[in-house]
């Protein structure tokens, strides 16, 4: 029997009765239709906050941080306020400069925040069992010995019993609390968290997805027998977070200010073909679709007069469309074979569309089919989702510094260079030019007596002070109205000195901050770690930690508190060293509770209990002796210090008469030489001169022979009794010390 003789194969659906063919083209046509309607609805929503005006406060936010201004949204305001200018009108020649105090104020609060929510030392959320039940509750404290089924006893009590219920629970707590950490930890989920913070205070919306698929990707190498090695790869689905950008997100326009009351949302991100064709295989994913894509050129979706429109990208890359909602149980089923009563399930799951395709379809993963999707606002709207920044509440004041500065910067020109009047004709520049040059020559004509009488300069008043002060009051106002004082970016400014001020007055000004820390604990932390709790209960497989347990947000509850405690802490020893109050504080625990206010970990720098303990038990070895017995000892050590003391300085003395000893005799004999060589010298001199007499006498011939020997027997005389006399005068010094 030939094909032809065999019988076609044919389908009942709904009475009729359908070939093949017919049954693939229905199939198609449905799958065109469910396109249709999803391409529809995110035209409809991305064409909706377009014209909410939403991202025209995102633009105009980000050029508030930039410290930038849009000359075409200046036009167009100036346009709506005093109508359209005359033409021909010439532009003003005005100041344009700005005065960012939006930046500064943005970087503040962001700092701020994350420090309270994000510190190094802690994190922002835990996991703890629920209270105690009733059923266990009622236990506790009650000491009824227990039995087992057979009537045994089993040797604790019924609050022994109802313990170990606890315990297991805090453990299981503890565990769970581990886990998703370590999964945290994989996504670097502090690191999207700060950026959702960002987007949170610069646009007033932060956009925190999770848990989302992932493949965590990892390599091995294992050895061959010839002795090299294969890298083998290995890719796991996990869960995760990331931030995404408020841009790149759109939700169901009749969701009202909760996100999670609406359908679903749109989520936006650029992909290469490299990664599109990395999608082939990948489970969820329709490989016929996706080499449909790559045929096409890449589109881009684009709102121009409320119109969504496609063009064509210029970078090669696509935009790929993530959808999480709603999706009819009938659709889920066309699209991925998995469905359900159209009546009673409620299917939710993830579509993925590129240049208008549905190249991708799964289920979702959340146990309670909730949005994977959490939206912080700094200032809530009432009727969207997205929020207000803290530009917006800066919007105002920052026109007026911006508005005062230009009239500062003008008025000094104008005040500075003063103006000209000249009457033509009477004067006459040298170079024919009119402007106003240092060393300019200017040619009076016949018949000008008086140059003033052409050419007069005027000068204008000075407004400096007044126009500061309206910049200082604008200041000051932006400070109210963003509830952002300078006192939280360090500026002390007139707080008080006393101990109790300072806490008061940082207490007052964390009151904004901690709403809005208590906000980012209900929006984000809660709901978002509530997700990983479920997932993990429904998909890990490690049963000590299942359990019944619920998120502990920490963002108020510890963390600014510890943030104000820390505060507080620094200012403690003030307080402790007061003598009242030395016999009432255990100074280990003061010094535990003022580290973490220096970011310093008390484990890192104090004794351990096991070193304590060696201390004491060394100090119980060796009893400190009486005080009596010390006192006594001290005192000998006292006088002991002082003999010896003595006694060196007796060496000393003895030192020093030796060297003033050595000394005098030294001078001494320098002394007797001395004298003795002036001797020498002396007698010398008297023998020259008495030559020089005899010379002269014999030459004038006034001497007789008998004078000249009586002569010279008197000076032999003279001369004998000198050296005698030297003689005796020289022993006697070095006998004595001293002459006559």
């Amino acid at each position: 029997m030939t094909d032809k003789d065999q019988p076609e194969i044919a389908y009942e659906i709904d009475g009729q009765i359908v070939t093949p063919e017919q049954l693939e083209q229905m199939r198609i046509d449905q799958l065109q239709g469910i396109r249709s309607e999803f391409v529809s609805m995110r035209d409809k929503w991305v064409a909706h906050r377009t014209k909410s005006g939403i991202e025209e406060r995102w633009r105009k936010n980000a050029e508030m941080f930039i410290g930038e201004e849009s000359d075409a949204r200046t036009q167009l305001e100036g346009t709506l306020k005093n109508g359209p200018s005359p033409r021909g009108q010439a532009k003003q020649n005005r100041s344009t400069v700005v005065l960012n105090i939006t930046r500064p104020k943005v970087k503040q609060a962001t700092a701020r925040m994350c420090e309270i929510l994000l510190p190094v030392d802690d994190k922002n959320w835990g996991i703890k069992p629920t209270p105690v039940p009733s059923s266990v509750q009622k236990y506790v404290g009650d000491q009824t010995p227990t039995m087992t089924d057979d009537g045994q006893p089993t040797g604790m009590t019924s609050n022994d019993e109802a313990q170990v219920i606890i315990k297991q629970a805090e453990e299981a707590a503890e565990a769970m609390s581990k886990e998703i950490e370590d999964v945290l930890n994989e996504c670097s989920f502090n690191s999207a968290e700060r950026e959702v913070i960002a987007d949170g205070v610069k646009l007033g919306t932060g956009i925190l997805l999770g848990p989302i698929p992932s493949v965590r990707r990892s390599k091995t190498w294992q050895p061959q027998p010839d002795g090299t090695s294969v890298m083998v790869m290995s890719e796991e689905a996990v869960p995760a977070s990331m931030r995404a950008n408020p841009w790149d997100v759109w939700f169901d326009p009749a969701c009202g200010n909760d996100h999670q009351r609406g359908k679903g949302f749109f989520h936006r991100r650029k992909v290469t073909r490299k990664e599109i064709r990395a999608l082939i295989g990948v489970p969820g994913y329709i490989e016929s679709a996706i080499k449909k894509v790559l045929k096409d050129s890449p589109k881009r979706l684009r709102v121009a007069e409320n119109q969504v429109t496609r063009e064509v990208c210029d970078d090669d890359s696509y935009e790929l469309w993530m959808y999480f909602g709603d999706i009819e149980p009938e659709q889920m089923q066309l699209l991925s074979e998995e469905g359900g009563d159209p009546v009673e399930d409620v299917s939710t799951g993830m579509l993925v569309m590129i240049n208008d395709e549905i190249v991708g379809v799964a289920p979702s993963w959340i146990p309670d089919n909730s949005l994977p999707c959490d939206v912080w606002c700094w200032e809530k709207a009432d009727d969207s989702p997205y929020g207000y920044g803290l530009p917006d509440e800066l919007e105002h004041q920052q026109r007026v510094v911006n508005s005062a500065w230009r009239m500062v910067m003008d008025n000094g020109r104008h005040t500075l260079a003063g103006q000209i009047v000249i009457k033509r004709g009477k004067i006459v520049p040298a170079n024919n030019s009119y402007e106003l040059t240092p060393g300019k020559v200017w040619y009076a004509e016949e018949g000008v007596a008086d140059v003033r009488d052409a050419m007069t300069a005027f000068e204008f008043n000075s407004h400096l002070q007044e126009l500061l002060a309206i910049v200082d009051a604008a200041l000051k106002f932006a400070d109210q109205e963003t509830n952002m004082p300078q006192m939280l970016g360090g500026e002390r400014g007139t707080a008080p000195e006393t101990v109790g001020g300072m806490v008061m007055l940082q207490s007052n000004a964390l009151s904004v901050p901690r709403l809005r820390v208590k906000l980012f604990d209900d929006q984000i932390t809660r709901p978002h770690i509530g997700r990983y709790y479920d997932y993990m209960m429904a998909t890990n497989q490690k049963p000590e930690i299942k359990g019944d347990m619920e998120v502990d947000a920490r963002g108020v509850s510890a963390l600014l508190e510890k943030d104000i405690q820390n505060q507080a802490a620094i200012q403690l020893a003030n307080v402790t060293a007061n003598q009242r109050y030395q016999g009432l504080i255990d100074p280990k625990k003061e010094l535990e509770a003022i580290l973490p206010a220096f970011k310093l970990k008390a484990e890192d720098i104090m004794f351990t209990e096991e070193e304590i303990a060696k201390q004491q038990e060394a100090a119980a070895q060796n009893p400190p002796q009486d005080p009596r017995i010390a006192v006594a000892q001290m005192q000998m050590q006292a006088k002991q210090a002082e003999l010896q003391d003595r006694q060196q300085q007796r060496q000393v003395d003895v030192q020093l008469a030796t060297m003033d000893m050595q000394t005098k005799q030294q001078n001494t004999a320098y002394q007797i030489e001395r004298e003795r060589a002036e001797a020498i010298q002396a007698q010398t001199d008297r023998q020259f001169d008495r030559e020089i007499a005899i010379a002269k006498m014999q030459q004038d011939g006034q001497l007789s022979v008998e004078e000249r020997a009586s002569k010279e027997r008197l000076e032999m005389l003279k001369l004998t009794n000198e050296r005698e006399l030297f003689n005796a005068e020289s022993a006697l010094r070095v006998n004595t010390g001293a002459g006559i």
